[in-house]
């Protein structure tokens, strides 16, 4: 009676589980790429050049701030190795468009590293996290 009870147990937990990993959707993880101070990233017929972070009022690790901050970069973006535009791009919060097409979407994430309270952050060391989706 005992190993009965134990079966039905365990086949009944085997069938909830089961139903409930068949139940969740899973999406794709998204793939973020660095691009570093002064270095292009290309993608289909698109090139993005981080040229500047033109500031960084960020609130630093390790300091109780008012306000969060914000960091601003100058991007300049390359179609087909012409220049399009150059682009400011203020990072507060959230995810910011780059580029957009038909075929192609190009998004900022965050731009690192972060500040650190008496710590200070060599112009060069600055990279913009892209997230890069062909549509």
């Amino acid at each position: 009676m005992k190993n009965l009870i134990c079966t039905a147990f365990i086949l009944f937990a085997t069938f909830t589980f089961a139903q409930t990993a068949n139940s969740e959707k899973v999406s794709a993880p998204k793939i973020v790429s660095k691009l570093k101070m002064n270095t292009s990233y290309k993608a289909e017929n698109v090139e993005v050049k981080l040229v500047e972070v033109v500031s960084d009022s960020r609130c630093p690790k390790g300091v109780t701030c008012v306000w969060a901050g914000e960091a601003t970069v100058l991007l300049d973006i390359f179609k087909d190795g012409e220049k399009l535009e150059r682009k400011k791009v203020t990072f507060n919060s959230g995810v910011k468009d780059i580029f957009s097409s038909e075929k192609l979407s190009i998004s900022g994430y965050n731009v690192l590293p972060y500040p650190e309270a008496d710590v200070k952050i060599n112009p060069d060391d600055y990279y913009l996290q892209l997230e890069v989706k062909n549509l």
